[in-house]
């Protein structure tokens, strides 16, 4: 148990052994003393256990309230929590609150609280915790520490004696926590937003990810640019999408919806999405008229430059950052994908 130990020390021959509890937690936290918990009115807490959730709820307010923007890299790991506090929603705040506090009451020797959360490689693995986006690099794990030592300071702790061995503990399990290099960037679609829940803005009364609506807006735009086809420009591309637009002239939007779910999907999941799974057809088979009968004709190599020619189009009309433009380029210009859908 890290920071923690309990020792057994004789008075006299004839009496059972004392136990003497010399834990950081004891000796330094304030321990199993019990005093009265001002988040609950009428009950009592451990003044141990007080300090360190004391600290981690001023963490956590210090990094989403992130004055100056001094924490702006952490916001994209805390999507889903911060989207939640937005809605008035605080169970996930909560449950942070007190797993937290429990790995760090029985780390540093703790009686009375055990963590039994998920380990900290799996807790900071989005693949593994539906509540975290993105990995966690040095330099953010970094900056975490400098918001849990800006948090202590909020509560009035800034002895070396407390914040040296709490710093040597967070230190310990910085490898399992980081999993992303120095030169690694956030994927993507953490950086669109990620998997927070927010309003549709299309669907009132539901909730979609943050990611996700950017992905749809580009998409719907690339669809509309190509069909208004302004002077001519998207002409050779109009034949691909026949039966879309027949459909369309016609009121019926089915399959307009169909494509721009289907296309944000694919999107969404290639960078980076957890929670979003493209389920269609192949890429090849997703453009092959003898597969797909919603295709008409094959797809070219100028057709399909041409199509992502509409796509920054449609990005642009939308203020999508060039940076961001850019990663979508070398996504859709990828060997394998181009080579997938170019067919004739």
């Amino acid at each position: 148990m890290l920071l923690g130990g309990v020792v057994l020390s004789s008075c006299n021959d004839d009496g059972p052994d004392p136990i003497i509890d010399d834990s950081f937690y004891s000796q330094v936290l304030g321990g199993e003393t019990k005093v009265p918990d001002p988040m609950n009115p009428g009950q009592q807490i451990e003044q141990g256990f007080l300090n360190l959730r004391t600290v981690v709820v001023n963490t956590v307010t210090t990094i989403a309230t992130n004055e100056g923007g001094k924490y702006n890299s952490l916001q994209p790991y805390f999507s889903v929590l911060l989207n939640e506090v937005g809605r008035g929603e605080t169970t996930g705040l909560n449950m942070l609150v007190m797993d937290f506090t429990k790995f760090l009451a029985e780390a540093t020797g703790a009686r009375n609280f055990s963590y039994t959360g998920l380990d900290m490689e799996a807790a900071h693995d989005p693949a593994r915790n539906p509540r975290m986006n993105g990995l966690i690099n040095n330099a953010d794990y970094d900056l975490f520490i400098q918001a849990v030592v800006e948090g202590a300071a909020q509560a009035g702790i800034t002895d070396n004696a407390v914040l040296g061995p709490v710093g040597q503990l967070l230190e310990s399990v910085r490898a399992p926590i980081v999993q992303r290099g120095g030169n690694e960037s956030l994927d993507l679609y953490t950086r669109l937003g990620g998997s927070g829940l927010v309003s549709d803005p299309q669907n009132p009364g539901q909730l979609i990810e943050a990611g996700y609506i950017p992905l749809r807006a580009v998409v719907t735009e690339t669809v509309l640019v190509i069909a208004t086809n302004e002077g001519g420009k998207y002409e050779d591309l109009l034949p691909s999408f026949s039966v879309l637009l027949a459909e369309v002239g016609a009121n019926d939007l089915s399959g307009f919806g169909l494509l721009v779910s289907g296309f944000s999907n694919f999107l969404a999941e290639a960078i980076g999405a957890q929670n979003i799974r493209y389920t269609g057809l192949n890429m090849a088979d997703a453009h092959n008229p003898m597969v797909n009968p919603r295709m008409t004709g094959v797809v070219t190599e100028s057709d399909y430059d041409l199509f992502i020619e509409a796509v920054v189009e449609a990005a642009l009309k939308l203020e999508v950052p060039m940076s961001i433009i850019q990663e979508f380029g070398a996504l859709l210009t990828s060997p394998g994908l181009r080579s997938a859908i170019v067919q004739g």
